[in-house]
């Protein structure tokens, strides 16, 4: 019950802050436009570097929006609260990172393929890409919890979750992004999407229990 409520309270601030989530759709369409003006605007040309592009911002665009996890919670006193009112911390991280995905990761993949468009990537791709964004999106926001737990009581913290969490994340990008390379390629993208799922349920297992520890440390 408390989960539930978490989450939908989570939710619910993050569509009335509607920057949180148009925020990272605008970065990336930002970013994507001038892949044409550096590489230049043949089709090929973008159609080669297309499944990391998208990747990386797929990434990038969920990366910045992780420090606020649990940052305004740690400044407004809730997650005191949580932890005297006898929560599961593991569950209530669980909740935060749900809450996240739906409000960040979704829209991420729902935006995916005017990305891909713009990049020119193969229409026949795009089928491995959405599947691949949605074993991986969730893994982005279950590590986004841990280092945003750990950082969420140091001020303008960003840049050292950027760097706690990119070497987790690294795995993940080379396996989606080769996802999308060998399907373009005409090869099969099962082995990719294999470890992708493994990466996320080891996540799903870890991740929570991670994050709860460092909030116990941080609140001590």
């Amino acid at each position: 019950m408390r989960f539930w409520a978490l989450f939908k309270r989570d939710v619910l601030v993050s569509w009335r802050k509607k920057s949180n989530i148009y925020q990272p759709l605008v970065f990336q369409l930002l970013i994507v436009t001038m892949f044409p003006l550096g590489l230049g605007a043949g089709a090929q040309t973008l159609a080669k570097v297309a499944p990391a592009v998208v990747w990386i911002l797929a990434l990038l665009s969920t990366l910045i929006t992780l420090e606020n996890i649990f940052k305004d919670d740690y400044e407004d006193g809730s997650l005191d609260l949580y932890v005297l009112s006898g929560m599961n911390l593991y569950l209530a991280t669980l909740s935060k990172a749900s809450a996240h995905w739906v409000t960040t990761g979704i829209p991420v993949i729902l935006f995916a393929p005017v990305i891909a468009v713009l990049m020119h990537l193969p229409e026949h791709t795009y089928g491995v890409l959405l599947l691949s964004l949605l074993l991986a999106t969730p893994i982005f926001s279950l590590l986004g919890t841990v280092g945003s737990a750990l950082i969420m009581n140091i001020r303008n913290g960003g840049m050292l979750l950027s760097v706690l969490v990119m070497p987790l994340l690294a795995p993940v990008l080379i396996f989606g992004a080769g996802a999308v390379l060998e399907t373009s390629l005409g090869n099969s993208a099962r082995g990719h999407l294999m470890l992708l799922l493994g990466c996320t349920v080891l996540s799903l297992t870890l991740a929570p229990l991670a994050a709860a520890a460092a909030i116990k440390i941080n609140l001590e």
